[in-house]
């Protein structure tokens, strides 16, 4: 039977699998490295969440249609307005845990600006403040995590083994923001990201938690108001 959790063709978002405090998975290693692998995730689309929405600072603009992130834990969103916009846009959706998760990102004009959170499904998207230009929302460049990593040690693409790409350490904030990067890191691969090559890493995940109890494999609980 498929893991509903980690299975891209079985993702359902009214299931939340987050364990907070979670200590041990059979796919963990805990006395080394263990390997991920991403499949061979597709190229960065900027428009693949949102083509030319409206900024309406009253109406969210519904993204509930657009289809999951095939990447099996997701990945990173991109954000660019067609001309002069600085608002805060908040992008509403679910990790590939199925959390309900929030992500705030601050537009930079006609500058794709990258978001910080790895999601897998989406919700909804809504502007701070209503602008006379529309807003494209893409895939971005950096690999939601299964777990919490720690380092990443090296890569493997199409078999071979290459040097490693660049890991974004998990975020241990508690209790988790808008703002905040993703509560178990993200990776973006040396190899280019193009539908064609398969790409898996050796990560060190940890199981750690903070003086609350809180974290472990899962980190911290995502944000989302």
């Amino acid at each position: 039977m498929p893991n509903v959790a980690t299975d891209p063709t079985n993702f359902q978002r009214r299931i939340n699998n987050y364990v907070a405090g979670m200590m041990y998975s059979s796919d963990v290693n805990y006395n080394g490295g263990t390997r991920t692998n991403f499949g061979a995730p597709a190229a960065n689309n900027a428009t693949l969440v949102a083509n030319a929405g409206s900024i309406n600072a009253t109406t969210p603009f519904d993204l509930s249609t657009v289809t999951p992130f095939p990447e099996t834990y997701g990945r990173s969103v991109t954000l660019v307005a067609s001309g002069a916009y600085a608002g805060v846009v908040s992008i509403r959706g679910w990790d590939y845990l199925g959390q309900p998760m929030q992500e705030d990102i601050t537009a930079n004009g006609a500058t794709p600006v990258n978001g910080k959170k790895a999601f897998k499904s989406f919700l909804s998207y809504q502007s701070g403040t209503t602008g006379a230009v529309t807003l494209n929302i893409g895939s971005g460049a950096q690999l939601g995590l299964p777990y919490k990593a720690l380092r990443v040690a090296w890569e493997v693409a199409n078999g071979a083994a290459v040097a490693a790409g660049t890991l974004t350490q998990a975020i241990l904030t508690d209790p988790q923001t808008a703002t905040t990067g993703d509560p178990r890191g993200t990776y973006a691969p040396t190899t280019s990201l193009n539908g064609t090559n398969i790409i898996s890493a050796i990560f060190d995940y940890v199981n750690d938690v903070n003086s609350s109890r809180n974290g472990g494999l899962h980190g911290i609980k995502q944000f989302t108001s």
